[in-house]
């Protein structure tokens, strides 16, 4: 499940793992889905992501990088 709430997203998911984590990250691959085309591909992650026993708490924004043609 995920919303978007102060601009952005706010996802939990299930996990299988008992462990404690809390990670910041800004560029962690994750897989994406487009609502308009059904393409799944990965982008990067920029947020919080907390693991807990048995879900996952993900607070950021997905982003796509830009190519200068230099």
């Amino acid at each position: 499940m995920s919303w978007l709430i102060f601009g952005k997203y706010l996802s939990i998911e299930l996990r299988t793992g008992t462990g404690f984590d809390i990670e910041f990250c800004d560029s962690r691959p994750v897989w994406t889905q487009n609502n308009l085309t059904g393409e799944v591909e990965t982008m990067p992650f920029k947020g919080v992501i907390i693991l807990l026993p048995c879900v996952i708490i993900s607070c950021g924004n997905v982003y796509t990088f830009e190519e200068d043609d230099d």
